[in-house]
């Protein structure tokens, strides 16, 4: 009966409620309506999940289906919006009493439409015809970054940037390979149109703040380049700040803390382990062993905290905008007394006047950057005795335990760091101006001015203490050295441009000629000496070693012009021609002429293309020629100078001794180096960009190489010279895809993968061609004195490692050095390397050369994922084919070294070689070094906008997750900053920062 009841009033509520819901539907009927329709574009075809909401209420919405078909409730007077990716986004008002839409989306051509600046101009991507990435804010790497060209790391194909892990430091940028020996092979840097000049410091490019910011153009081919001429044989890439807007003033703060920490294998033996091996292998050395238990490497090293701030002010009218910025870093390192501290400024403002006639851009900067540089005592860490204190009450030297007095013996290297400082400060401003004058008489004619100032003035000390045990510093009393660089670089360039559409001859024209005058002047002065002695609070020397000045400058004058032409939106045309006079080539090689021609072709355009263009948003051919060249070498280097010679090589007359002058040996028909640079390219998009990317096929010759080559005997003032005499080929194919994986409501996922292979190899050397010519010895290394591990040969890439080939015993292992392994009677190289030429000698024409420090294969993969107030990022970037040789472990893997200076560790691979002296030259250390690394990950939440700001959000961001690798030491990508050798680096860190940002 209890259950009756219950069902009774359960169908008796149901009832009332189903009459209550169809009374209020039955009201609101006119108040909410099923509105449904179909989604096509212009060409009728249905268009499958378009996003569609209503605007005051984004959260409600749906997506079309497979017919196209959507159906959504509205109220008349609210308004959908329709979105899909590679269409304009359309707004549609709800009428009372129409439920049924047709709705037509139009194809939105915003990728194609993008503007790229090209150097002296910009161009609409789809009008491009050379190779060039653009990487805006939005995709830029996150994390302390010091310098702007770390934004950039893993985002384009063909370049590498390899940073050498100090704060602040400097990087290591190639792309498509080195073109060059003895020439810079860093691609010219151009910030906000001026070329940059180098700078002092660890990194000349950490003055401009990598907030400001607002997009990085990387030009590879010759056509990009060849405007730049003779200094775009390595690329170029184009920094462009952030500028203000016209609006009400917007102010932005973003500021972080960051925490960085060691990662990695030392290598060395632990202490238990290091004791337990002098037993057994060293029982001579036990009477000098002590009784403590010292890390060593974590006594120099640190978890270092870092914080930034960046605040920008920006707004402004029609005639006038405006963007202030400053900003404050602080950079520690994971040494010990490292560090990188900033202050940045930046005025950008723009003016426009007589109806937009005149556009006047003036951008400032200003930066002072205090830099304490770390002893690199990374080595001496690693290898001092486990078993000593740090410190020695009865120690002469400042306290600290030392092995003195051999002075070959490995430092404390506690004592090194608190012992030393040197510091510097780097103030730099760079002022520019930029006038375009629109000429009202001519349609599309303008005349533009570009005048720049950049002004450096750097300064430091380094400072040895008296009581430091250092390779005699002890001795000589202490060391202290001042020097001072003042530079400044002069930019006056004048060009005009006319930029025209003629409809009806389908043609659009852009036309740039102009001439550029730039001059750099440099003075540096520099005093030192040793016995210091104190007065006051200062120390002074009083044994003067040297007192040195330069005065220096340089100055480079080119005319250039270049045009566009478009036919009918399909067949494009660029030519470029650049004429550059330099000082620094004789009177006979001033001047270099530097052409370029590229084609393009829409095919999609074709008439023949039309059915394909559902499959196809994009597909344009590209194929360029040019000639570049590269003048990044000393000033002067045509002509002798003199300078005095030792004194002890002083010529006597009579009681007298005469310091000789000694010229400079020198060609004085030195020209730049030419690279010819061919490309054939092919731009492609499918299903309206969803999936869209370019590949390119490129080969670069470098001819007159320049290089320090062997002189006849009794031809000139020295044995080696510098000259133009060499060849070398770097080709390859890169390749770079950007995919829309999500575009739904609420989620969004875009990924950018891009891949390089490139093949570097010397043609011509020396003119030494033959088959016994054993090449140029590059690549010095630690271990012993004087030795290389490296060359220099025709056939071979640019610094390939050259070693004996050791012979495996059954286990793969290398044959240990203490065992007659050929039954011969003798213990000698013959026992554990090959004797490749079979002449019964190991010696250097058993040396064979091998790979290189260079990855064969470059990815770049990046992945940007957002659901509603979330958003995840990250960057894996991987090396393939890249080659380590382990110095670390070859300099310290022989049991002879625990004896050899005192006593000291050794590196862990001895207990599996089982060596017993040194193999410098052995294949067994060149390790192959591919990784694959999490390098750069952020997870970000927006909060929702108030009335106090805009937007803002909270970020973590890691950096240097993870390496996959198979390489021993203790990171596989930082030794390429010194071409592959792992010589004491400086020690990888993992960093987490925790950062704010606010638009007010």
């Amino acid at each position: 009966m209890k259950m009756h009841l219950q069902n009774y009033w359960i169908k008796s509520l149901r009832g009332k409620a189903v009459l209550f819901l169809s009374f209020f539907v039955l009201l609101s009927a006119d108040l909410l309506a099923q509105v449904s329709g179909v989604i096509q574009d212009e060409s009728n075809e249905t268009l499958i999940g378009v996003n569609v909401f209503i605007k005051s209420k984004p959260s409600v919405g749906t997506i079309s289906n497979i017919d196209g078909a959507f159906t959504i409730a509205a109220s008349p007077g609210e308004i959908l919006v329709f979105s899909y990716l590679g269409y304009e986004d359309l707004e549609v008002p709800v009428e009372a009493g129409v439920t049924e839409y047709a709705v037509t989306m139009s194809v939105s051509d915003e990728l194609l439409k993008e503007v790229v600046v090209v150097g002296y101009g910009a161009v609409d991507k789809k009008d491009l015809t050379g190779v060039v990435t653009k990487v805006g804010e939005e995709e830029f790497n996150k994390g302390v970054m010091t310098s702007p060209e770390k934004l950039l790391n893993g985002k384009v194909a063909g370049l590498q940037i390899t940073n050498n892990g100090e704060p602040g430091g400097g990087s290591r940028i190639r792309l498509r390979g080195a073109s060059g020996l003895s020439t810079s092979p860093d691609p010219l840097v151009v910030i906000d149109g001026v070329p940059m000049q180098g700078g002092s410091g660890r990194n000349p490019y950490s003055f401009v703040n990598a907030s400001d910011v607002a997009d990085i153009t990387v030009l590879k081919d010759a056509s990009a380049t060849a405007i730049y001429g003779s200094r775009g044989a390595n690329g170029v890439i184009i920094i462009t700040t952030k500028s203000g807007s016209a609006g009400k003033l917007k102010v932005s703060y973003t500021g972080n803390a960051n925490w960085s920490t060691f990662v990695g294998n030392t290598g060395f033996l632990s202490r238990d382990n290091f004791v337990a091996l002098v037993n057994n292998k060293a029982p001579q050395a036990l009477p000098i062993m002590g009784d403590a238990n010292t890390d060593w490497f974590d006594e120099v090293t640190q978890d270092a905290i870092s914080t930034e701030h960046n605040l920008s002010l920006s707004g402004g009218k029609k005639a006038i905008n405006y963007r202030l910025s400053g900003s404050f870093l602080n950079n520690n390192g994971i040494l010990r007394y490292s560090k990188h501290q900033k202050i940045t400024g930046a005025a950008n403002i723009g003016i426009k006047l007589f109806d937009d006639l005149l556009d006047i851009d003036i951008r400032s900067k200003a930066s002072v950057i205090d830099e304490n540089y770390n002893p690199n005592v990374t080595g001496a860490a690693l290898a001092y005795d486990p078993t000593q204190p740090v410190f020695d009450t009865a120690s002469i030297y400042g306290g600290y335990r030392q092995w003195a007095p051999d002075v070959l013996a490995t430092n404390n290297p506690v004592s090194t760091q608190d012992l030393n400082n040197n510091v510097s400060q780097i103030n730099r401003y760079l002022n520019s101006a930029t006038i375009k004058l629109n000429l009202p008489f001519v349609e599309g004619l303008s005349l533009n001015s570009n005048v720049s100032y950049d002004y450096e003035d750097a300064a430091g000390d380094v400072f040895s203490d008296p009581l430091l045990w250092d390779n005699n510093n002890y001795a000589n009393g202490g060391f202290l050295k001042n020097w001072r660089n003042l530079k400044n670089t002069t930019l006056i360039e004048t060009y005009g441009g006319y930029n025209r559409e003629f409809k009806e001859i389908k043609s659009k024209v852009q036309l740039t000629a102009g001439h550029s005058w730039q001059e750099t002047n440099f003075e540096g002065r520099s005093d030192q000496g040793n016995q210091l002695l104190q007065d006051g609070g200062d120390w002074i020397y009083t044994d003067q070693i040297e007192n040195d000045s330069t005065i220096v400058s340089n100055r480079l004058i080119s005319f250039y012009g270049r045009m566009n032409y478009t036919f009918n939106e399909k067949y494009l045309l660029t030519a470029s021609l650049r004429r550059d006079g330099s000082t620094r080539f004789g009177d006979g090689n001033k001047w270099g002429l530097f052409p370029a021609v590229a084609l393009g072709w829409r095919v999609l355009e074709e008439p023949f293309m039309s059915g394909l263009k559902n499959t196809f948003s994009n597909l344009k051919l590209r194929v360029s020629y040019g000639v570049t060249g590269n003048e990044q070498i000393g000033d002067f280097q045509y002509t002798t100078y003199y300078s005095y010679g030792s004194e002890d090589a002083a010529y006597q007359f009579g009681d007298n001794y005469v310091q000789t002058l000694r010229g400079r040996g020198v060609d004085p028909n030195l020209k730049w180096e030419e690279t010819t640079s061919t490309n054939i390219g092919l731009d492609f998009g499918f299903f309206k960009n969803r999936l869209s990317g370019t590949i390119d096929f490129y080969n670069k010759y470098t001819n007159d190489l320049l290089f320090v080559v062997a002189t006849s005997a009794f031809t000139n003032l020295s044995d080696r010279v510098l000259t133009n005499i060499g060849e070398m080929e770097n080709k390859g194919i890169e390749l770079g895809l950007n995919a829309v994986v999500i575009d739904s409501k609420g989620i969004d996922w875009n990924i950018s993968l891009n891949a390089a292979v490139n093949k570097n190899e010397i043609i011509k050397l020396d003119n030494s061609n033959l088959p016994d010519f054993l090449g140029y010895e590059t690549g010095g290394i630690s271990g012993d004195i004087g030795q290389t591990i490296q060359v220099l040969r025709v056939g071979n890439p640019v610094n390939a490692f050259r070693t004996y080939t050791h012979i495996l015993d059954a286990n793969g292992l290398p044959l240990v050095d203490t065992e007659d392994h050929n039954g011969d009677g003798f213990i000698n190289g013959l026992d554990i390397y090959e004797d490749i030429n079979g002449d019964g000698i190991i010696n250097e024409n058993d040396l064979v050369i091998s790979n290189n420090g260079d990855p064969k294969l470059l990815l770049g993969m990046t992945s940007n994922l957002s659901y509603r107030n979330w958003s995840l990022d990250f960057t894996l970037r991987a090396n393939f084919g890249n080659y380590v040789y382990n110095n670390v472990a070859s300099a310290s893997g022989f049991y002879q070294r625990l004896t050899e200076r005192k006593l000291s560790n050794v590196h862990e691979s001895v207990v599996e070689t089982n060596f017993n002296e040194r193999q410098l030259k052995s294949d067994y250390y060149i390790e192959e070094a591919s990784f694959l690394k999490l390098d750069n990950v952020t997870i970000r939440y927006n909060l929702p906008s108030n009335k106090v700001f805009d937007n803002m959000g909270v970020f973590l961001t890691a950096s240097n997750l993870l390496t996959i690798t198979n390489y021993s030491g203790m990171d596989p990508e930082i030794p390429q900053f010194s071409s592959g050798i792992d010589n004491n680096i400086y020690p990888i860190s993992l960093s987490v920062l925790f950062g704010v940002n606010a638009n007010f």
